[in-house]
């Protein structure tokens, strides 16, 4: 089957608006395809994960890809940089998160010799924190350059200043904007239902002063997601209007990787996300809940603005700063892995100490990454070349 056919089914039915967003970033370079195709890359990868040894079975967060790490305010009210999005988490061989990983910097370092010296960077830490045995976590007093000034960046960023940004202020009311930056105006009948859900939720919680719906909005976001169901809202919180609060609610799938390796049974898919990040990461983001709405399995959580995450093209010409967030982020994937050890049948930590020791498994998966980052340039290519000339993608 064509990429292009490939595509098509895997988003039937979602949001035409925001999937024509979706496909218009997948044509603009192989890293933003690579990040909104995990399913493609899944498929292929499974028809060949043999050719690779065998490693610990653990809980992966299913994307993992160098712009998939950020900062965000923990339910403590502290800031951490970790995984932000844990949409395709899963139980599978540590290999599967590896791969993905590592194919994201071969894909995005143009230069062979660097890129090969990051991928072996990266794999060199993460052995280096399994073998430790200890989960750590990163914070302030821990993060170093660019991830220490994403750090500060959030911890000195006000309320009013993200507010100022998501929304417009009319007197003492505010409301989201939707002029298609950030968010498209709600559909008909959209704005009772999230008003109904969000007041059954707020009676639930005890808190129905704090989570009032004041406004609402069809969220922008992401890369691979553009498509599913999603709002941002906006709450009374502690007063308006410089205390309201901004939450997301986004529509859950299933992982990816579930059509490949068989998983454990969870009451649905938001249930699935939410204990599984809630294992992977040391703290949690703030109002983590998995929720229903329209008798669809939902994730609600604080608002993580696009510009808490990691963007690859502010540190290409930095090198020095690139691989220090690089072998951050290996460790705090080693870190995951070793807190989420032994639950719900990952493998115990014992298990992942030792397989940090062994390095023979560390060539054939770099070597297997680059030979993925010439064919995800290619599949690339040929959905730019079939979409270019008016072709109607939109169902």
């Amino acid at each position: 089957m064509a990429i292009l056919e490939r595509i098509l089914a895997f988003h039937d039915g979602r949001d035409p608006e925001r999937l024509a967003l979706k496909y218009q970033i997948l044509s603009e370079s192989p890293f933003a395809f690579f990040r909104g195709t995990a399913h493609l890359f899944y498929e292929d990868f499974a028809k060949e994960a043999s050719q690779l040894p065998a490693s610990p079975k653990v809980w992966v967060c299913g994307d993992a890809h160098m712009e998939n790490f950020g900062v965000y305010k923990g339910d403590n009210r502290l800031v951490y940089f970790d995984f932000n999005d844990f949409d395709e988490a899963a139980l599978a061989p540590a290999m599967w998160e590896l791969i993905r990983m590592l194919t994201s910097i071969a894909l995005s370092i143009p230069d062979p010799e660097q890129s090969h010296l990051l991928t072996e960077a990266f794999l060199a830490e993460y052995a280096i924190e399994l073998w430790k045995g200890k989960s750590r976590w990163v914070e302030r007093a821990t993060a170093r350059d660019g991830v220490r000034d994403l750090v500060y960046a959030l911890k000195g960023r006000s309320r009013k200043q993200l507010l100022k940004r998501r929304t417009l202020l009319d007197g003492d009311s505010r409301a989201i904007r939707t002029d298609g930056e950030f968010a498209l105006p709600l559909l008909p009948g959209e704005w009772e239902t999230l008003r109904e859900f969000l007041q059954l939720f707020a009676d639930q919680a005890g808190r129905p002063d704090f989570f009032t719906l004041l406004s609402a909005g069809r969220r922008i976001a992401g890369n691979g997601s553009l498509g599913v169901s999603r709002y941002i809202l906006l709450v009374e919180g502690k007063g308006s209007p410089n205390n309201n609060y901004l939450l997301d609610l986004k529509q859950s799938r299933p992982s990816v990787i579930a059509a490949h390796i068989p998983q454990p049974q969870w009451p649905s898919e938001a249930h699935r996300i939410v204990s599984i990040q809630q294992r992977m990461q040391a703290i949690s983001p703030a109002f983590l809940y998995p929720v229903r709405l329209a008798n669809e399995s939902y994730i609600l959580r604080e608002l993580v603005p696009r510009e808490d995450r990691i963007r690859l093209a502010t540190f290409l010409d930095h090198p020095a700063v690139l691989q220090q967030i690089l072998t951050t982020e290996a460790s705090v994937m080693a870190w995951s892995q070793l807190r989420s050890s032994g639950r719900n049948g990952s493998c115990i930590a014992d298990e992942l100490i030792a397989f940090g020791a062994d390095t023979n498994w560390h060539k054939p998966l770099i070597d297997l990454a680059h030979k993925y980052a010439k064919r995800i340039t290619r599949d690339q290519k040929e959905f730019r070349k079939a979409t270019a000339n008016g072709l109607k993608i939109l169902r």
